[in-house]
């Protein structure tokens, strides 16, 4: 945005920090047409559209990570910056000790300078001090000499204590081997007590293998006796039982209980054969005739309960039919009554024949009321005529409907002023008897002759 000239109506540009998950930078210009730049924060409201949810989970999982790593890198920094410190913290308290050293070595150094300065003036001032230094020189040579003969008399001591010493060293040599022969007699002894210190543990442990053994032993001999009786407790129950089925039967000599378990097997083999063929055992045959007797008599008690309910719905149903027929025929003679009720209106007469069973709805329309004749149908009237007994057809019928809302559009097309006159009055008086009922009429004609009242308003 700022590498070439300045674009023409750019004012600003907006974009995504990637370093900054959520934020973003504004850029753009200011007053005096310097570039400029700021960061957009994160918006910290709810969505203000629907997205995706899981887009959303995914990208605050993603900058809870990138945040995490930030965390980390700064932390890392602080640490970095903490050793920094503490490295510097160090090297202040060494040069501090390093100039409260040479501070030291500096004030030494000045001593010394004084101390020079003091012997040079001392030296300068001192008279004689030559005589004195010789008869100090002659003073030690004397006691050089006297050492000398203290340092022969002592050679002479150390030779006869060397000669001492040698001697001492014989007899501790004699000595140390007595004690050699000694320790290994000892170790000898050692081994050979440990020796029967082992035997002594593997006889110990061997006797209480054994008295082990014993108890064991013991304890399986109870549990053979407790298996024992157990097993006599349960041939003398399995006797019991089988006595109580038949008695005993004797076994002939020479039978083993091979030959007798192979017969009990060609038994057990003739009888499942023989169950098969009658379709299983005494047990078996019983629970399935049980189980059969218990579903016939469900199925018949159901079959009783659905043969009622079915004459009980039947009963209902001529009912309900009856009540229909009634209702239909009601209908008819009240709609047949109010057709020629608003006929006798425009001083028309004729009459209103239903056959519901054939479907078939006639009208016999005659004009004039003075007329002796049947009537004539709708297709020999006139345009007028017609419309105005379709209005009269149409009114006697919405009385027996229950539609809260009836409309008509451009019925007085094809008629005259009288009998648009007399059509317009009686649907008005119809929708006043009509209570929570509504009526809409629309026409081309001019409603012009029509009184307009709080229940009657006109739409132009």
């Amino acid at each position: 945005m700022y590498d070439n000239a300045r674009l023409l109506n750019v004012k600003q540009c907006f974009s995504v920090n990637d370093q900054k998950p959520g934020w973003g930078i504004r850029w753009g210009y200011g007053r005096g047409g310097e570039p400029n730049s700021a960061p957009i924060p994160p918006f910290q409201g709810r969505p203000r559209m629907k997205t995706d949810i899981e887009s959303q989970i995914s990208y605050q999982r993603e900058t809870l990570q990138h945040l995490k790593r930030e965390l980390n890198e700064l932390e890392r920094h602080y640490r970095d910056l903490q050793t920094n410190v503490t490295r510097c913290e160090q090297a202040v308290v060494r040069n501090r000790r390093q100039h409260t050293t040479l501070q030291v070595e500096m004030q030494q150094a000045e001593e010394t300078v004084e101390k020079l300065q003091e012997s040079l003036e001392q030296e300068s001032v001192e008279e004689g001090r030559l005589d004195a230094l010789k008869a100090y020189l002659r003073e030690t040579q004397e006691e050089k000499a006297i050492h000398e003969g203290s340092y022969e008399e002592s050679v002479n001591a150390i030779d006869k204590s060397n000669e001492t010493l040698k001697d001492v060293r014989e007899q501790l040599q004699a000595k140390g081997q007595t004690l050699v022969e000694s320790e290994a007699k000892v170790k000898r002894l050692e081994a050979k007590a440990l020796k029967l210190s082992t035997q002594r543990q593997a006889a110990l442990h061997e006797k209480n293998s054994a008295i082990q053994r014993i108890e064991d032993a013991k304890q399986d001999k109870g549990m053979i006796e407790n298996k024992q009786q157990a097993m006599l407790a349960r041939v003398k129950d399995f006797t019991e039982k089988a006595s109580k089925v038949s008695p005993r039967v004797p076994v002939d000599a020479g039978e083993t209980t091979d030959s007798l378990e192979k017969k009990l097997d060609k038994l057990n083999g003739d009888l499942a054969k023989y169950q098969r063929q009658i379709g299983g055992d005494r047990k078996e045959i019983a629970e399935q005739a049980a189980a059969a007797f218990v579903a016939w008599k469900t199925a018949k008690e159901q079959v009783v309960h659905l043969e009622e309910l079915a004459q009980l719905l039947k009963a209902a149903l001529i009912d309900r039919q009856d009540r229909w027929r009634k209702f239909r025929r009601y209908i008819s003679a009240r709609a047949r009554s109010q057709f020629t009720y608003l006929l006798s209106e425009r001083s028309f007469r004729g009459s209103l024949k239903t056959d519901h069973r054939r479907r078939i709805l006639e009208l016999h329309v005659e004009p004039d009321e003075t007329k002796t004749g049947k009537g004539r149908i709708t297709k020999t009237l006139s345009g007028g005529e017609k419309s105005f007994s379709t209005i009269c057809l149409l009114l006697s019928l919405w009385e027996a409907m229950g539609s809260p809302i009836r409309c008509l559009d451009e019925f007085d097309v094809f008629m005259d002023n009288v009998n648009r006159d007399v059509s317009m009055r009686m649907m008005i008086v119809a929708a006043r008897r009509s209570v929570g009922r509504q009526y809409i009429l629309i026409t081309p004609q001019s409603m012009g002759n029509v009184d307009v009242a709080a229940d009657v308003k006109i739409i132009k």
